[in-house]
């Protein structure tokens, strides 16, 4: 039977998590402590029968198949909310959302008259704050969505490093944001690179993995993949309406099979990190974690969930989750235990 004290800490993040490292600590050749890698990927939007192990009925998931056969697979997973901010905030902080005055979606347009500047504020208590605590590097690659002010950026909350877009969505070839504004980051710093930004993001996790073989690392992709704008990655595009969010009436609307192509892109990037992971002698060692932020959109697969993101119903809540831990989880797991972002 699997523990709640093994699993569900690793799945509610940041008390969990430093839970997990300490006890049971497993011990070194040399004595020490063992400290883990963790690995947690994030996905956007996507629909819980959008991986094969899920029952996905035209999407290709190989890689993330393959994490199911190697851990355990949770078929009753639920976020602590409905849409992107709020479960961002409560995976980071280990709080519900509410805490912080983020139950809703931060505009994608920055600070507004209405919300003024919301987000999440500097807090002693994160999880790559915790982490640090216990000599870990860490890194956040992908969405943030958190807050557009210093003080809500990553390195407020503890990340040493990242490669991020602060809005909640932009354009994944030309990466400006709802306003037209460049929106990639290197740290604080904007920059202007080529590329899917599915593949950015991989890139950057692969090279992260590469550069912390000797030391202990938390690594956040966080993927805004599959969410809006629906573009694929082998036919080249520009975004209607600084990728405003395009409705099935849309005349230029997208298609079932966008979407499909982008979940398969990210299970690519998903390979690419397991590969690393190997490739450095380091796939013994991590807590590979992979979840969704909330229900998927209107062009992904929540069969047999109804409704989906933005309600209350299983679809808009209830998500695919995988954790593979070698030597801690038994591998091929499939459970119906209810677990959560928060418990």
């Amino acid at each position: 039977m699997l523990l709640p004290r093994v699993l569900v800490p690793a799945l509610t993040l940041a008390a969990g998590l430093a839970s997990s490292l300490v006890v049971p600590p497993r011990v070194s050749a040399q004595g020490a402590p063992d400290r883990p890698n963790i690995v947690l990927i994030i996905t956007d939007d996507m629909g819980y029968a959008d991986i094969g192990s899920y029952g996905a009925r035209d999407v290709r998931t190989p890689h993330l198949d393959r994490l199911a056969c190697e851990g355990v697979r949770f078929t009753d997973f639920y976020a602590n909310a409905t849409t992107c901010t709020p479960t961002r905030a409560g995976l980071i902080t280990g709080r519900y959302q509410q805490r912080y005055g983020v139950e809703q979606p931060l505009s994608a347009d920055g600070p507004t008259p209405v919300a003024g500047d919301r987000g999440l504020d500097a807090s002693p208590y994160s999880l790559p704050r915790l982490l640090k605590s216990r000599g870990y590097a860490t890194a956040l690659l992908g969405k943030w969505h958190l807050g557009f002010r210093p003080e809500q950026s990553p390195i407020a909350l503890g990340f040493d490093r990242f490669f991020w877009l602060k809005s909640v969505y932009h354009d994944y070839l030309q990466h400006p944001d709802s306003r037209g504004a460049p929106d990639l980051w290197e740290n604080d710093t904007r920059v202007e690179v080529s590329g899917y930004t599915t593949d950015l993001i991989t890139q950057r996790a692969v090279d992260f993995i590469g550069a912390h073989t000797q030391i202990p690392f938390l690594i956040d992709v966080v993927y805004n993949a599959p969410q809006w704008p629906f573009q694929r990655s082998d036919a080249p595009s520009v975004a209607v309406g600084n990728a405003r969010f395009l409705r099935p009436a849309d005349s230029l609307t997208s298609t079932r099979a966008d979407d499909v192509s982008m979940v398969e892109r990210l299970d690519q990037g998903v390979g690419a990190i397991l590969a690393a992971l190997d490739r450095h002698g380091l796939a013994r060692n991590p807590i590979v974690i992979f979840t969704n932020d909330n229900g998927g959109e209107w062009l992904s697969d929540n069969t047999p969930l109804f409704n989906r993101k933005w309600t209350t119903w299983e679809g808009g809540i209830r998500v695919p989750a995988i954790v593979r831990w070698p030597g801690r989880i038994r591998a091929g797991i499939v459970t119906g235990r209810w677990a959560s972002r928060r418990t």
